[in-house]
């Protein structure tokens, strides 16, 4: 949630000042905020994990571990989004380990145990990583809004997942920008100053930053089946950019759930048993 003068004061800016209303958009996008508290409902699956850490750039990242420790057992890594935490994903940790799989996931920099004060998606990527690096190639990645988009990217560019689940995924970091600017208040018009300049501020060593970080054009690999769910009532990101993503990756299945909205999908026992069934019946 956005304070209400917070985005009165953006929408005047964006009308007698738009370079002040982008710049400052620009260095306040990827401040984090309040830290979101473990819901009573995914109580028991935070207080049942093994935890751990795994350095990222040189800071601690926590680490969350349930269900069969065997190298046989199929393996998962969950990857949170923005303002959630690792223990947001408590009704898949329960379907998954009911199904035999080994699953882990972690508190992004910033976010639940982890220290920081920002998450970008390339932090995310080296959290990924980070989590590869010590565990190996997973049988699955399933991720969550920002968490989904990130995990897409990070298939692109290497990371090993046999599977791949998306869910409510933004379609590119132009569209994570245009939600943020309606977030704030900031006018539609100047999207593309505020993209260039959070390219500009916070990206500078990355060349060509809106290029690169687009998953309708730079895919998840076609011998990694994957699978798109969103709500028609996602306010965060809409029913359309699932299918444009699902055009995007021709043999990928789509889900378009009603009434769920952009977190509700975590929950619903529809969407999990999909994502169980679409996990252990594709073969590896």
């Amino acid at each position: 949630m956005v304070p209400a003068p917070m985005r009165a004061t953006f929408r005047t800016l964006s009308v007698v000042a738009p370079p002040v209303a982008t710049g400052i958009a620009a260095r306040l996008f990827t401040t984090v905020g309040p830290r979101a508290r473990v819901r009573p409902a995914d109580q028991d699956v935070h207080d049942s994990a093994r935890r751990g850490t795994v350095d990222v750039d040189g800071s601690p990242v926590t680490t969350y571990r349930w269900g069969d420790d065997s190298p046989e057992a199929p393996s998962a890594l969950l990857v949170h989004g923005w303002q959630r935490r690792a223990s947001r994903f408590g009704a898949l940790v329960r379907a998954l380990v009911d199904a035999g799989w080994s699953v882990e996931s972690y508190d992004g920099p910033a976010h639940g145990e982890s220290p920081g004060v920002r998450l970008t998606v390339l932090e995310h990527m080296a959290a990924m990583r980070a989590m590869q690096e010590r565990h190996g190639a997973y049988t699955a990645v399933v991720g969550h809004s920002l968490g989904a988009f990130t995990a897409g990217m990070a298939l692109h560019e290497g990371f090993r997942a046999e599977r791949f689940v998306s869910l409510a995924a933004p379609t590119s970091f132009d569209s994570v920008a245009a939600t943020y600017m309606r977030l704030v208040g900031i006018a539609p018009r100047l999207h593309d100053r505020v993209c260039n300049d959070i390219a500009r501020t916070l990206f500078p060593e990355v060349p060509d930053f809106r290029a690169r970080f687009d998953l309708r054009r730079r895919t998840v690999p076609d011998t990694v089946p994957t699978l798109f769910v969103q709500d028609a009532d996602d306010r965060m990101h809409g029913a359309e950019e699932a299918r444009a993503l699902h055009a995007a990756h021709p043999g990928s299945e789509l889900l378009i759930t009603e009434g769920q909205g952009h977190n509700g999908v975590l929950d619903d026992e529809v969407v999990v048993k999909t994502v169980v069934d679409h996990l252990t019946r594709v073969p590896a």
